[in-house]
């Protein structure tokens, strides 16, 4: 019989728990089951989706806790850590076997970032190869297996960072997109009458300072290093709406690599 590793995740960051699922099920097959809720397989369609995650968080031998900024502070990640804290604690009392709490910080989260009591638990640094490793021999332990793990870890790490990649610099490019615009289509135009530029120049026209102001912050924040935004021509100007207001003219100048890595996620900013 499989045992149960329960998998706790937000909605937002289901792609990685499903990379995180296959790889632990390939590498301990028929030993292991990765419950993970948002799947599509684990709950099916017209199941009790509570009474599913309550039975999960009961039987599982370990579980893994997928940590960022975003999902470190979520209630149902906090309440699945819960649970699982007071079974070992349960389990240590009454001579039974650990069962391992593992957060797995990835996506700009760092170790010594998490909030606590999370902090007090074993960590990895989900993006290291070698720390990968170090948490699927806690889960080799806690199934009863042994022996030499087959999992290329190295490059389980690359696709770990290709899903963060996307994750923080792409949500940030839709989200600086739909600062001014909800169509980054005229970017692509842009990249298409030159494909060899290596960044492409955006000019908008009479944007507000404190607009300016916010897309500055993503300048030298979350897209320090990919694209630049330089202001022209502030004035102040008298808006119908607004009446007097600090205007100028603005220069964005885009790395034309990540926006043709990220094509697929910006062609909808809804």
């Amino acid at each position: 019989m499989s045992k149960l590793i329960f998998l706790s995740h937000i909605h937002e960051e289901r792609d990685l728990a499903v990379l995180i699922k296959e790889t632990i099920e390939d590498e301990f097959s028929g030993f292991v089951e990765v419950f993970v809720s948002s799947d599509g397989v684990t709950i099916p369609a017209g199941a009790h989706f509570l009474k599913r995650i309550e039975n999960g968080l009961l039987t599982c031998v370990a579980a893994i806790f997928l940590l960022s900024p975003r999902s470190a502070n979520r209630n149902w990640i906090n309440f699945e850590l819960g649970s699982v804290w007071i079974r070992n604690k349960m389990s240590e009392l009454n001579g039974g076997p650990e069962i391992p709490a593992i957060p797995f910080c990835h996506s700009g989260m760092e170790l010594n970032k998490l909030p606590q009591p999370i902090g007090n638990l074993n960590a990895i640094q989900g993006n290291i190869a070698s720390q990968l490793e170090f948490a699927f021999r806690s889960i080799q332990n806690s199934v009863g297996g042994r022996g030499k793990l087959k999992t290329d870890f190295d490059d389980f790490a690359s696709k770990i960072r290709g899903f963060e990649s996307k994750y923080t610099i792409g949500q940030s490019l839709k989200d600086f997109f739909r600062l001014f615009t909800n169509d980054a289509s005229r970017a692509y135009q842009l990249i298409d009458s030159n494909p060899s530029a290596e960044r492409i120049i955006l000019v908008l026209k009479n944007v507000k300072l404190d607009h300016i102001d916010k897309l500055k912050e993503f300048e030298t924040g979350s897209l320090n290093g990919y694209l630049d935004v330089v202001v022209k021509n502030a004035a102040l100007i008298t808006d119908d709406r607004y009446g007097a207001v600090n205007v100028g003219d603005i220069e964005i100048t885009i790395d034309t690599d990540i926006l043709l890595t990220h094509e697929a996620l910006l062609s909808d900013l809804s």
